[in-house]
């Protein structure tokens, strides 16, 4: 849908909204599911921070983790590194999808979960 330029149209098909005016990822509300986007609940926002980030996901025992991002210059590889998730496997079991985005000019990390059975993959 990003490519195709159809991003608006999936956020009016969901009821949402954009985060950001540039950037393609839509909010709402209430799940809407269709097979033209995946749905992600969103669990905590927070300003971008290694640090703080780090110690919240040992706080989430988190061991499996996706990063996801859309204006946001980061190295994924070394944000992954940095967090802990770089060589050996984290102790815990939990499995936390962070999106790194901003909005308007500010860095944001949200970490979320998928929702199972939405997306085109579903």
């Amino acid at each position: 849908m990003i490519r195709a330029g159809l991003v608006a149209e999936v956020a009016a098909l969901v009821g949402g909204g954009l985060a950001d005016r540039h950037i393609a990822y839509v909010t709402s509300d209430a799940l809407r599911p269709t097979p033209f986007a995946s749905a992600y609940e969103i669990d905590d926002v927070m300003p971008f921070s290694v640090k703080r980030l780090r110690a919240e996901l040992r706080r989430r025992e988190a061991g499996v983790l996706t990063i996801k991002k859309r204006g946001s210059a980061v190295d994924v590889d070394r944000l992954r590194r940095d967090l802990g998730f770089g060589g050996r496997r984290p102790k815990g079991g939990t499995a936390v999808t962070l999106v790194l985005t901003r909005v308007g000019e500010a860095p944001v990390a949200l970490l979320t979960r998928p929702v199972p059975g939405t997306g085109a993959a579903a």
